[in-house]
């Protein structure tokens, strides 16, 4: 009997290890059918798990096929990007990808083995869904889930939909429907939502919206879990509308105060009984929707709020037991931000159920400085993009180095579990991506000039010593590692116009860390080889980007000669520079034109094209235009935050508020007596407005030559 035993569960785990294998092959042949159609004959995929418990990759030919075997379907499309990558000098990004490869896939003459002990590859930030993914549709988050697979992300936020949760939920607690829409906020605001920084803004949104979400979500859940990723919803931490009170005037409902100056959602006090059964809830219509998964995300306190009259600790514990009661074994993922997560918040957690995210670890080490946050579970992250502004930036160094430093040091590397990418915005600086995601699989600091060649190699097509000389420029300047140096340096251009312009964001910097005749001269060399790389499109988009940022460079300069002049009372001399300055933004503007990523009015058109009703387009308008320049229907320090130098809003926007400070420089310079301009009632009237910039097709390479040789 012993041994019949011992055979049906031997049988039972071969039918469970080959429904799995199959059912990996298909989604792996489906993602090569997607990335590289006329391809699936060429590969092999084999799933086989390995007493070690790492995850793997494994490359070898067999015959004329290639064939990667690893222990999870997502090790099996890391393996297949880094022989696309590495073999066949093809990459896949948001910046333009290189597909043109060998009709006959190169064969391997040994086998290539990458394995690591760090199982987790975190990825998404809450306010990626707001200031990047706010109107994408299901073509959009299946390239992203293909990419996210083929770049070893193995347990990605999922926050799509989650507005149906609060919809069912609420109406299970005496809440009307209009009500609920007065809460839940537009989708370009839902990633401070979720956080617990504001409500309302934005909508109310319209039933369409509720049906399409839901959809949208079932596909993204189910595309994840067919990668065998753990998808991460919203954790029920207590967050309630701010009039539950009146519902509900026993609970013990504690207020948030400000987050900037949106009035913050209440906290119920997860001691409160009534949390207990919200929660429930929460997690049960929750699972109707969308399934189970093991890992929930939120954050108490987040970006400041009220402790007093909470034991931050017990409320903690209560927190964590009502997601345990409805999802036994799940996992709690927080944030490390700010002060985040208290001493006092950890005490009652339990560190097996507990995973600890370390945002922006590629500047702050609070990591280090915590000690693993006392022996708890953590994932070293980086975030590099802030707001979705698409200046260069990447301290490439750190992300180099960093995760090997956790890994290295005996004191944190037991609990550390993963490498993760948690950008405000994605869509920017792929060679970023590319170099945190491949530090899960990388035990010892790469060699950055020859991991920088190796990317140009693959990122356009083919080796050449003229890419490289300029990659290593790069290297130097726009993604150097300085001190103080967090976020990228701001464009003059889209910062509101004053006399002492030191940032455009609140909390950003327009300062430039390298020498900017040393990145002029990279970029130079980089478009010196436009000849051999027209038709490219990696090269074509780099090409714009980085010839946008040598203009962005230049407009700084031309600011300060401006300030200089006028300080002196050389009226002539402003006026002579402010008219360039002018055309300097004109030019940037055809320039970006250029790439459709780059355009305003592609963000505008995803955003109404999510709806048919002309009033819910609107809205939708509104939502996309506020959330990049106002950010919100009021004056705020958060003006600009999410400032992108796009096609159409440079010209549209950016162009007549510096005309408007030109004009009152110059009188100012004569002498006349002038308020300066009111720029908040030109920023409004744009936010409101629905005229669409028209698409043009300007000539790509004569504008770099006029970009590049202006002065």
């Amino acid at each position: 009997m012993k041994n019949l035993n011992i055979r049906v569960l031997f049988i039972g785990l071969f039918c469970v290890a080959t429904v799995c294998n199959v059912k990996a092959t298909d989604v792996l042949l489906g993602l090569v059918k997607r990335v590289l159609p006329g391809y699936e004959k060429q590969f092999v995929f084999k799933t086989k798990i390995l007493p070690t418990e790492e995850d793997y990759f494994e490359l070898s030919s067999v015959g004329q096929q290639i064939q990667i075997q690893g222990n999870s379907p997502v090790s099996l499309a890391s393996g297949l990007n880094w022989y696309l990558k590495y073999y066949c000098n093809s990459s896949f990004s948001w910046c333009g990808n290189q597909t043109q490869i060998p009709e006959k896939l190169p064969i391997l003459k040994e086998k290539v083995r990458m394995q690591t002990p760090l199982h987790t590859g975190f990825y998404l930030n809450y306010c990626t869904f707001s200031y990047s993914m706010a109107f994408w549709g299901w073509e959009e988050w299946e390239r992203e889930i293909d990419r996210m697979a083929m770049n070893g992300i193995t347990t990605p936020m999922a926050m799509v939909g989650v507005e149906c949760v609060w919809l069912n939920m609420l109406k299970r607690f005496n809440y009307s429907e209009k009500e609920i829409k007065e809460f839940i906020p537009g989708p370009a605001y839902q990633g401070w939502f979720l956080m617990g920084n504001l409500e309302g803004m934005g909508g109310p949104l319209p039933d369409s919206w509720f049906s399409r979400q839901e959809e949208l979500q079932k596909k993204i859940v189910a595309r994840m879990k067919a990668y065998g990723m753990e998808p991460v919803f919203q954790a029920f931490f207590g967050m309630v509308p701010g009039n539950l009170s009146t519902k509900y005037p026993e609970a013990d409902i504690i207020g948030q105060g400000k987050w900037i100056n949106f009035d913050r959602p209440p906290v119920l006090n997860p001691i409160d009984p009534l949390f207990e059964e919200m929660a429930s809830v929460w997690y049960e219509e929750y699972k109707k929707l969308y399934g189970t998964v093991h890992y929930y995300a939120g954050d108490l306190f987040h970006e400041g709020g009220k402790t007093e009259n909470i034991d931050v600790t017990e409320a903690a514990e209560c927190v964590q037991e009502a997601m345990q009661n409805a999802v036994p074994g799940s996992v709690w993922v927080i944030q490390s931000w700010g002060g985040n997560p208290t001493e006092e918040l950890l005490a009652g957690l339990s560190k097996k159920n507990t995973i600890i995210i370390d945002l922006c670890a590629e500047y702050w080490d609070r990591w280090s400085e915590r000690n693993a946050f006392g022996g708890f579970p953590w994932v070293w992250a980086n975030i590099t993009n802030w707001g979705g502004n698409i200046g260069l930036h990447g301290r490439l160094d750190a992300i180099a180095s960093e995760p090997v430093r956790a890994r290295t040091n005996t004191m944190t590397f037991p609990w550390l579990k993963g490498i993760g990418n948690v950008p405000e915005g994605i869509g920017t600086n792929p060679v970023v991506f590319d170099l945190a995601c491949e530090m899960r699989w990388r035990d010892s600091v790469p060699d950055l000039t020859n991991w920088l060649h190796d990317y140009a190699t693959y990122r356009y097509g083919y080796p050449d010593e003229v890419l490289n000389k300029s990659w290593d420029i790069f290297h130097k300047t726009a993604y150097g590692t300085y001190k103080g140096h967090r976020r990228p340096s701001e464009s003059y251009f889209c910062a509101r116009p004053s006399l002492k312009v030191r940032t455009v964001s609140a909390w950003g910097s327009a300062r430039i860390y390298y020498e900017e005749s040393e990145f002029e001269e990279g970029v130079k060399l980089f478009a010196s080889v436009k000849e051999k790389y027209k038709g490219h499109d990696a090269y074509e988009y780099d090409l714009v980007d980085f010839t946008r940022q040598l203009v962005a460079n230049k407009g700084r300069v031309l600011y300060h000669q401006i300030i200089r002049c006028y300080k002196n009372k050389d009226a002539d001399s402003v006026t002579y520079y402010s008219q360039k300055f002018l055309d300097l933004i004109l030019l940037q503007d055809q320039l970006l034109s250029c790439r459709s990523e780059l355009s305003v009015s592609s963000w505008i058109n995803q955003a109404r094209n999510c709806m048919t009703d002309p009033a819910d387009k609107d809205l939708f308008e509104y939502n996309a235009r506020a959330l990049i320049t106002t950010w919100s229907d009021e004056k705020s320090q958060l003006i600009d935050y999410a400032h992108r130098e796009w096609s159409g809003l440079l010209k549209e926007y950016y162009y007549p508020r510096w005309e408007m400070f030109f004009d009152w420089l110059i009188q100012t310079v004569h002498g006349k007596q002038v308020p300066e301009p009111d720029y908040y009632s030109l920023e409004e009237a744009w936010s409101k407005s629905h005229i669409i910039p028209a698409s043009s097709k300007p000539d790509l390479y004569k504008l770099v030559e006029d970009c590049i040789n202006f002065n």
